[in-house]
């Protein structure tokens, strides 16, 4: 009866969620086409925002509705339904735009030149692979995410351009057009980048991966060691050849527009909308051909032969025998006589080989500069995750499924933004690739190669069980035949053993002899394992016990006192210009750290205590600082005239909200998966900053960013009590208004760490701690994962909003800059790292020296200019140093002239700015390396004992 109930209760569930899908799927129908609807008839929702609401119920809940149908359907529909997932996202995402445009009385047309479209998904499709097969080869052989990859693609552009400016090559591509194709530069750059960065890729492989690997150091380590290995690498890159964009020219010839090759199209339009009498789509056949071009092509070659290349290796050679060996069970394939750190090295030598090669040939392409890494990056997670993350064949396929996205969207975007008076739609294209990975994610949490491949096997067992059904009859007539074979063998055995009884006996006797033996030695080694523990113990307890435990709650606030207190000091002691301008210094200093805490704690809830790997955390404060800018900002410069109280308030709530929902669909997917969609979440809210006019306030022209917005207490600040402040602290005038916005700052980071540490002590908090260990056995203690995961998103996401509110007052506007990764996430995740995860002590002394950091490197800038300033000397003999470097030393590598493109005006100066995103970057690594636990690590709750007497303890 249990059984049946439990059955029905999952079925009555199961059922409730299709209802009420379809049902909010017809509401977000009939909102969309005429006008009406729960959102509608709330009257809360007005204009633009009430539709882009409705349009976002329907795509939610339709996909939804579409995951039911995959589930339940079984056999070849299953292996249909799974396949046409991706048309079934497009066909949804159509439907909801035609309703919405039927609604509005518009009709729009989207216009797909089917050349264009399909040489532009297999162009895009070769752009990511560059990226996604190294990726996927590592993950293959390595296990972990390395997000240093698109980084060596993009050293391989800047080795091609190196090439170019060579003395040997620079009169091919500086030559005049002479109508041939010259494809020597080409080809040698390509080569020379695959060799390059494959031996870049073993040197970093065994200088940073090998000895994390040696202290057998997790998948999440590597992975977050990789983020500072990228940060190294860009900034060495921004370093040596500063962020000027730069082409690629491999020969005049290859940047003319005739070059490419003409193939003959149709065109197909789509109109949607309010259709009279026009047919949906509509086939035109007299247009002009479609120019790919040779650049493009090379492109698509190259890879292609690349990625062959390394099928051949994995599938005929003995080394990939060996790869995939290491791949399924390294510990195995070790003691088979395979040098598990050779394979790593060869790995690592290929997939940054490869790599390498693609960023030469997109270099012909795309301009070069240091954030193109990046802008390729995050697609090539999707096509890995959509690919089946460790599978060759299976990324090769979801690259073109990407590319077809990519290539799709433009025109569907471009025509929509048109209908819609959003000419800047088409900005979203770059972000498509993110909305059709975490769609798919929400239908298959493994991905779309995994559930393919999880079918076939299930498809396969089916056939065995078929076959078995069919030799029914044979394996009957079998068993009785081994059953009589059994009876008589019985017998016989039965007469040996009364005739040899004695002998059997003695074996017998020998084997029970034996057994004992071996127990009693296993014993006497246990025992003296255990004494030697004791007497190592007894030798070492002494000079311990002088030392400082950071692990204890005593010894964890000592040393956050002293490094508190050493970091206000050089706080104090840093140069300023004047008092005033001191004054500003520390105010920005106080009100940065309080920031970086607040946004410390929320990752810290997520990391450090749930053990979600969140790499949104940028997301959520991104949510805080929009909608508190919009909301405050004057109803004239497009924004909606809310105070400052209310504002905030309704981003903290709104977040938390958010990161609540965000947990249904996402808290079940692997870590790595997690950390790449909640990433991809930030880029969407950056590129959206761009491009949606809604997110737009504080100008009468709807420039891009918000600013103008309302400061808190500004004001009353201004009206007497800056005065009493300025002189209360010596100041002639006013106080600068930056020291209350520190005085808040501070005040809110406390109140925040005193309720956090509030719930963490609690049984929710010791629930959150025993799911970061092992969510399994958690869940066998009766804790609901999914309900305490989600409660962790939404903590989380309510404090990084209130940081975000706060640092969009301290900046006074939002601008999408502000959102990059490099800028804000890879930052906090330092802190996390350098800090201590699950230690919030740790998160303050961290926030404060990347926020130190920050100010030093401001210091050094404008010594630069005085030499009566102190660090004048120092900035000098910097300059000098890399100045030698980049003539001396790094002459020998290239040449004189690729040096003035860098340096046009003949100074090389070091940007401090890059040396401080690379210090960053070695302190990850070295902090990983080194203190694993951070500064302050974790103080693990030791619950208190009863003593014989029943005192504690």
């Amino acid at each position: 009866m249990a059984f049946l109930s439990n059955n029905f209760r999952k079925i009555h569930i199961a059922h409730s969620w299709l209802i009420l899908s379809l049902f909010l799927f017809i509401d977000s129908y009939i909102g969309l086409r005429f006008g009406s609807g729960l959102l509608s008839w709330s009257g809360i929702l007005k204009g633009d925002i009430l539709w882009i609401l409705q349009s976002l119920e329907m795509m939610a809940f339709g996909i939804v509705i579409v995951n039911k149908a995959v589930k339940s359907s079984t056999g070849k529909f299953k292996a249909l339904a799974l396949v046409a997932t991706p048309v079934f996202l497009f066909l949804l995402a159509l439907f909801t735009l035609d309703t919405l445009l039927k609604g509005k009385e518009i009709t729009t047309i989207f216009y797909y030149n089917l050349s264009s479209i399909s040489l532009s998904a297999l162009y895009w499709s070769a752009a990511y692979m560059t990226v996604a097969v190294g990726l996927a080869l590592t993950y293959k052989v390595q296990k972990y995410g390395n997000f240093a990859q698109a980084e060596i693609m993009l050293l391989g552009s800047y080795v091609a351009l190196i090439m170019m400016w060579s003395d040997m090559f620079f009169p091919i591509s500086d030559a005049s057009s002479d109508g041939i194709l010259n494809y020597r530069l080409l080809v040698a750059s390509a080569i020379s980048a695959f060799v390059i960065c494959g031996f870049v890729g073993v040197i970093i492989d065994k200088s940073v991966y090998k000895p994390l690997r040696k202290r057998f150091a997790s998948a999440q380590v590597l992975m977050i060691t990789s983020l500072g290995v990228a940060m190294v690498i860009r900034a060495i890159l921004y370093m040596r050849f500063s962020a000027k964009t730069f082409r690629f020219i491999p020969d005049k010839d290859w940047r003319l527009l005739s070059s490419n090759v003409e193939v003959p199209t149709q065109r197909v339009d789509v109109v949607v909308g309010s259709r009279v009498e026009e047919p949906f789509i509509n086939i035109v056949s007299n247009i002009g051909p479609y120019g790919f071009s040779y650049s493009k092509i090379a492109l698509v070659v190259g890879v292609l032969i690349a990625i062959s290349l390394l099928m051949f290796i994995m599938h005929k050679t003995i080394l990939g025998k060996k790869m995939r060996a290491v791949s399924d069970n390294p510990d195995l394939a070790s003691t088979s006589g395979i040098n598990v750190e050779n394979i790593h090295s060869a790995s690592s030598f290929l997939s940054a080989g490869i790599s390498g090669l693609g960023g030469a040939l997109l270099a012909a392409i795309l301009p070069v500069n240091p954030e193109l890494g990046l802008s390729l990056l995050l697609p090539a997670f999707a096509v890995i995750v959509l690919g089946s993350i460790t599978s060759i064949p299976g990324v090769i396929l979801a690259a073109f499924i990407i590319g077809i996205v990519r290539a799709i969207s433009e025109p569907l975007l471009i025509g929509a933004g048109n209908a819609l008076d959003r000419p800047t739609a088409g900005g979203f294209a770059e972000v498509m690739p993110f909305i059709f990975l975490i769609g798919v994610l929400l239908l298959m949490p493994s991905g779309l190669g995994n559930a393919l491949h999880k079918w076939n096997v299930s498809r396969f067992k089916n056939l065995e069980k078929q076959k078995r059904k069919s030799l029914f009859f044979v394996t009957d007539l079998f068993e009785v035949f081994s059953r009589f074979l059994t009876i008589a063998v019985n017998l016989v055995v039965q007469r040996l053993m009364i005739i040899k009884s004695h002998r059997l006996f003695l074996i017998y006797i020998i084997q029970v002899k034996s057994y004992i033996l071996e127990l009693y030695f296993e014993v006497l080694n246990r025992i003296g394992s255990y004494l030697q523990i004791v007497l190592n113990m007894a030798k070492w307890s002494t000079p311990q016990l002088l030392k400082i435990d950071k692990e204890t709650n005593r010894g964890s606030w000592i040393f956050f006192g002293v490094l508190l207190f050493g970091l206000i000091l050089i706080s104090i002691l840093l140069p300023s210009v004047s008092y005033y301008t001191k004054v500003m210094q520390i105010a920005r200093i106080v009100a940065l750290l309080g920031i970086f805490s607040l946004l410390s704690f929320s990752l810290n809830i997520h990391s450090g205590f749930t053990g979600m790997t969140n790499f949104g955390v940028i997301f959520f404060a991104g949510i805080g600082a929009v909608l508190v800018g919009i909301l405050s900002a004057p109803i004239e410069t497009n924004g909606y005239g809310w105070g400052t109280l209310e504002a905030t308030i309704f981003a903290v709530l709104l977040a938390a909200i958010i990161g609540w929902l965000i947990a249904y669909p996402t808290a079940r997917l692997r870590t790595d998966y997690f950390a790449i969609v909640t990433i991809s979440l930030g880029e969407i809210l950056r590129i959206s900053l761009q491009a949606e006019p809604l997110l737009r306030a504080g100008t009468v022209t709807s420039a891009m960013g918000i600013s103008n917005y309302e400061l808190p207490f500004k004001d009353w600040w201004n009206s007497g009590f800056a005065d009493s402040v300025g002189s209360f602290i010596g100041l002639p005038g006013q106080a600068p208004y930056v020291l209350l916005l520190a005085t808040l700052s501070i005040s809110l980071c406390f109140l925040t760490w005193w309720i956090i540490s509030l719930l963490l002590s609690s049984p929710w908090g010791r629930i959150l701690k025993s799911i970061r260990e092992d969510e399994e056995v958690s869940q066998h203690h009766g804790h609901n994962i999914l309900s305490h995961k989600a409660a962790s998103l939404a903590l989380g996401a309510a404090i990084a909003a209130l940081g975000g509110a706060l640092w969009a007052w301290l900046n006074t506007a939002v601008w999408p800059d502000f959102m990059s990764p490099i800028r804000s996430t890879f930052l906090i995740w330092a802190v996390f790292i350098v800090g201590g995860k699950g230690n919030n002590k740790g998160m303050f002394i961290g926030a404060f020296i990347i926020v130190l950091v920050e100010f030093i490197f401001n210091v050094l800038v404008v010594s630069r200019s005085s030499s009566d300033l102190i660090f004048h000397s120092l900035t000098t003999y910097i300059d000098k140093i890399f100045g030698w470097i980049i003539y001396d030393l790094g002459g020998l590598i290239w040449s004189e002239r690729s040096i003035i493109e860098a340096f046009p005006k003949g100074t090389v100066i070091l940007e401090l700015s890059y040396l401080k995103l690379a210090l960053i970057g070695l302190v990850i690594i070295v902090a990983l390396r080194i203190a694993p636990k951070g500064l302050l690590p974790e103080i693990l709750f030791k619950p208190k004992r009863k003593g014989k007497a029943g005192e504690n303890e």
